[in-house]
């Protein structure tokens, strides 16, 4: 019976060491990133956390997958009537009927547009309440001529409080000759 006794007392103090269930009412704290100082002044806001992914995704169909496949009628669900497009070559385009017909004309421009995501997120700036989607790709253009051209291409979208792209910042490098 003393034994019995003995791992019944080993097994619960063992069992209560080791549960990992919350206790109602418990709250987890949030580690706070210590504030750094930054060497120049920051205008916009240096305070980022992870955004919701679905961003990503509304972006990388809207402004990549429905270029490749020539479809932009879609960009109506997805833009704001307001948007603003500050695009690479140094064109701004206001309005969602603009760029709409902006980007049709450019995309007129290739039989073929194959394009590489390297890399794409969503932040969300905690100070300003903004959602930004960021993406980082290659774009391979076959044009009417049959010249091809590579772009190395980074866009920084911004995602309104209606869950819409209100504006765009596009950047682009051509490939380099080796």
């Amino acid at each position: 019976m003393r034994k019995t006794f003995s791992f019944i007392l080993l097994a619960g103090t063992l069992a209560g060491c080791n549960n990992d269930t919350k206790v109602s009412g418990a709250s987890e704290t949030k580690t706070e990133t210590p504030a750094v100082a930054m060497p120049l002044p920051v205008t916009y806001s240096s305070s980022f956390e992870m955004g919701d992914p679905k961003y990503s995704a509304m972006i990388i169909q809207g402004s990549w997958k429905d270029w490749m496949d020539n479809n932009m009628d879609n960009m109506k669900s997805w833009i704001a009537d307001t948007v603003v497009a500050y695009h690479s070559d140094n064109s701004v385009v206001k309005g969602a009927d603009s760029l709409i017909a902006n980007w049709k004309r450019a995309r007129a421009n290739f039989t073929a547009t194959a394009d590489t995501i390297h890399g794409v997120m969503s932040v969300r700036s905690t100070d300003k309440g903004n959602n930004w989607v960021l993406v980082w790709a290659t774009a391979y253009d076959t044009k009417l001529d049959g010249t091809k051209d590579t772009t190395e291409v980074q866009e920084t979208w911004r995602i309104n409080k209606d869950g819409k792209a209100d504006v765009l910042y596009q950047y682009d490098r051509r490939k380099r000759k080796q």
